[in-house]
């Protein structure tokens, strides 16, 4: 974009072209805090849904006055000609029929058409996109990847589709940081003067992170291998996740966003330590990239907290369907004072 840009930004001035961009962002504020970063002022439509069912990016069209498209990823010297062409009126336009955008609209429609793969796609849309507002629901974050994964099961050549299950999932099967830049912009936003454009979602690990063919482990003691911790039966904390699996078959691994939650007047023990999270001893698989958000700088919070890390099989093993894990962790509870470490058994469910 930025040397499209460049090439035609005195023919806009001029009068003589007009410029408008797309883009198939999940998230279309994070392409406005782009636009803003690279000073490209021309107007952006968003297409989260994919209503243009393109299956990959980028692509450039000349589109004449009378709507007719007549060059797709042209080069410069196309551009001249289209220019200096005048293009006779002979359009035949027909209306578009689009799919819905409901999450109960595209229930009834997958209900009836399983296979539609376009509906599943379309479905996760609507489920990350709630699940980005404050009408979220636990599980609206999962059912985004698994209608993802659906969708791109039934159509694998759609590079667009792979692209938004591979922003969350492991970094091995990354073909790049999604949003590295996004820390850059703002710096750069502000030492120009200007408000970065804010962002309704934050970017998550998975997505800052970079990709790796050869992830590093992370090494762990178990600190509790004869089950002598007592665990949190009372559900002080709570736990919910979702795993993001590598879209490579060839390459297993699986991304897993575990969420804790401490409950009503239950708060992190921070000066007595953070959380930690083991696979059960023996286990077929190891953990890769854990990342463990450091603890505020207080003696107790009751944040909720987002642990990332990858499941990989070891050398000679094979993945499970579902894999073990433990979480330690230092809590306190108002109500009494008590202080105590307990621990939590997690079952992670591993795709195929």
């Amino acid at each position: 974009m930025p040397g499209w840009h460049k090439q035609t930004k005195q023919l806009v001035a001029n009068g003589k072209l007009n410029v408008a961009g797309i883009v198939q962002e999940q998230h279309p504020d994070r392409a406005a805090l782009y636009m803003q970063w690279q000073k490209m002022d021309w107007p952006v439509l968003a297409d989260p849904y994919n209503d243009l069912g393109i299956s990959a990016v980028p692509i450039t069209l000349l589109i004449d006055q009378n709507r007719i498209i007549r060059y797709r990823n042209p080069k410069l010297k196309d551009l001249k000609i289209f220019l200096e062409t005048d293009y006779p009126n002979k359009a035949k336009t027909q209306p578009i029929k689009l799919l819905p955008k409901s999450i109960p609209a595209l229930e009834i429609l997958i209900a009836q058409e399983p296979k539609n793969a376009r509906a599943h796609f379309r479905l996760g849309v609507a489920y990350r996109s709630r699940f980005d507002s404050d009408k979220r629901q636990p599980t609206d974050f999962s059912q985004a990847i698994l209608h993802w994964r659906t969708a791109l099961e039934l159509t694998p050549n759609q590079y667009i589709w792979r692209r938004r299950i591979q922003q969350y999932g492991p970094r091995l099967d990354k073909p790049y940081s999604f949003y590295d830049w996004v820390t850059t912009a703002r710096q750069q936003l502000i030492a120009r003067g200007e408000t970065p454009t804010p962002l309704t979602a934050e970017p998550s690990g998975a997505e800052f992170a970079t990709p790796s063919r050869t992830n590093k482990t992370t090494p762990h003691k178990h600190p509790d291998q004869q089950n002598k911790i007592t665990q949190d039966s009372d559900h002080l904390v709570t736990t919910s996740l979702v795993t993001v699996p590598s879209t490579n078959k060839k390459k297993p691994a699986t991304r897993v966003h575990l969420k804790l939650q401490p409950a009503p007047n239950t708060t992190w023990t921070n000066d007595a330590g953070t959380i930690s999270l083991h696979l059960a001893p023996h286990s077929p698989a190891q953990i890769k990239n854990l990342k463990i958000p450091p603890p505020p700088n207080t003696a107790s919070s009751s944040e909720t907290r987002i642990i990332e890390l990858e499941i990989h099989p070891l050398d000679g093993k094979t993945l499970p369907t579902t894999i073990s894990a433990t979480a330690f962790y230092y809590i306190c509870t108002k109500s009494d004072n008590t202080c105590r470490f307990l621990r939590q058994d997690i079952t992670i469910p591993l795709h195929k």
